[in-house]
C-alpha cells in the first residue's frame, strides 16, 4: 500500500503553524528523579527538519548557547514557560522536556542532548 502524505507531514493549522501534540513524557527508568514524572504528558510543537539545521547551522562547538532553553521556550506549549522562567526549571525536568521534544521530533529521546545535538549537527552537513 502507498503511504499517505498526511500520515508523513506534521498536521498544521490553516495558517501553516505546527499544531501542538500531546505526548507522554519521555523519562528514563533508571533515574529515580525521572520516575515521578513517569505518567505525565505535554503539549509540544514538534521540530521540523529544517528548524534542526537552522538551529545548527554554523554553530561552533565553542559557541555556548541555552540550546534547552531556546527549545523548550518555543516547543513546550503546555506548560509553557517564560524567557525569564526557563533559567529557573530544575535540570531533571529540562532534560525531560527536552527529551519528550525530540523523540516527539524525530531525534530520538531518552539519550544525551549533546549527543542528539552533534547527531544533528552531522546530519545538517550531509545535506
Amino acid at each position: 500500500m502507498v503511504m499517505k502524505k498526511e500520515s508523513i507531514m506534521y498536521d498544521r493549522d490553516e495558517k501553516g503553524e505546527l499544531l501542538p501534540v500531546e505526548v507522554k513524557v519521555e523519562i528514563d527508568e533508571n533515574d529515580e528523579n525521572h520516575l515521578e514524572y513517569k505518567d505525565e504528558t505535554i503539549k509540544v510543537i514538534p521540530i521540523p527538519r529544517g528548524k534542526i539545521k537552522r538551529i545548527f547551522a554554523g554553530v561552533s562547538k565553542e559557541e555556548e548557547r541555552d540550546f534547552d532553553g531556546e527549545i523548550i521556550g518555543e516547543h513546550c506549549v503546555d506548560p509553557k514557560f517564560t524567557t525569564d522562567e526557563i533559567p529557573h526549571i530544575k535540570p531533571v525536568f529540562a532534560t525531560i522536556l527536552v527529551n519528550t521534544i525530540f523523540r516527539e521530533s524525530g531525534l530520538g529521546g531518552n539519550k544525551d542532548k549533546k549527543k542528539a545535538a552533534q547527531e544533528a549537527e552531522d546530519e545538517f552537513a550531509k545535506n
